[in-house]
C-alpha cells in the first residue's frame, strides 16, 4: 500500500506516476535543477524500493525483529500524589530503568513504566515495576506495602522548578493506604524494522498497557 497523501498539489507538484514508465531523470549540464525534477526522482527511487519490498514483505511485516511480548503479569504500584508537600508526578519520570526499595517491605524492583493520576482508571499516580528480591528470610513479602516509603538508588532532580534533589536512599514517595499494589497486562514491542505503505520504518519501544489493574484484558 503506498502513501495516501497527495503530493501533486503546490508547492511540491508531484506528478510521478509509474503507468507513464519512466525511471530516470536526466539533468541538463549548464541549467539550474529544479525542486520538481528533485522531487520526482524521489519518487521514482521510492517506487523501486516499494517494488521490492512487495516482493519480500506483506504489508506491516517485521523486517528487522523488533520483538513483541504479552505480560499478564505487569506489576502495578499506586503512589500518594504529593511527598511532603511536592507532587511526586514532577519527577516520576525520571524513575524510570531505576531500582526502587520499599522501606519497611525491603522489597526491591525496577521502574518500566509510569501511569499519570490523570490517565488512571483509579485515579492514582502509578509505577509498573519488575520485582527483583523480597528483604524477608522466606520471602513472604514479594510486593511493596501499603503506606510504605519508596526510595531510589540513584540521586534524583526534584522541585517544581528541578531546583533541589533527592539523594539516593532517600525516601521520595508513599504508596497509598489500602490496596496500593495490582496486577496488570501489556503488550511491547521492540526496537525493529517494519515494511509499511512501501517504506521501511523504524519502529521505536513502546509498551501498551492493556488492563491497567486487571491480568484478564478484554482485548
Amino acid at each position: 500500500m503506498p502513501q495516501q497523501t497527495n503530493l501533486n498539489v503546490a508547492p511540491y507538484f508531484d506528478d510521478f506516476d509509474s503507468a507513464n514508465d519512466f525511471h530516470k531523470v536526466l539533468f541538463k549540464p549548464g541549467y539550474p535543477v529544479q525542486a520538481r525534477e528533485l522531487t520526482t526522482l524521489q519518487s521514482i527511487l521510492q517506487n523501486q524500493v516499494e517494488k521490492f519490498g512487495q516482493h519480500f514483505f506483506k504489508e506491516g511485516a517485521k523486517v528487522i525483529p523488533g520483538n513483541i511480548s504479552y505480560n499478564r503479569q505487569y506489576y502495578a504500584v499506586q503512589l500518594s500524589s504529593t511527598y511532603q508537600g511536592v507532587p511526586v508526578s514532577a519527577y516520576v519520570d525520571q524513575l524510570v530503568g531505576l531500582k526502587i526499595t520499599g522501606a519497611r517491605s525491603g522489597v526491591t524492583a525496577v521502574v518500566d513504566n509510569i501511569l499519570l493520576a490523570e490517565n488512571s482508571e483509579r485515579g492514582y499516580l502509578t509505577l509498573y515495576v519488575n520485582y527483583l528480591s523480597s528483604n524477608t528470610q522466606d520471602n513472604s513479602t514479594q510486593t511493596f506495602l501499603d503506606g510504605e516509603d519508596i526510595s531510589c538508588s540513584q540521586t534524583i532532580v526534584s522541585g517544581l522548578l528541578g531546583n533541589s534533589a533527592i539523594t539516593a536512599g532517600s525516601p521520595l514517595a508513599t504508596t497509598i493506604p489500602n490496596g496500593s499494589t495490582a496486577t496488570g497486562s501489556s503488550f511491547s514491542v521492540q526496537d525493529g524494522v517494519y515494511f509499511i505503505r512501501g517504506n521501511f520504518v523504524n519502529v521505536s519501544a513502546e509498551t501498551l498497557v492493556l488492563d491497567q489493574y486487571g491480568s484478564d484484558p478484554s482485548y
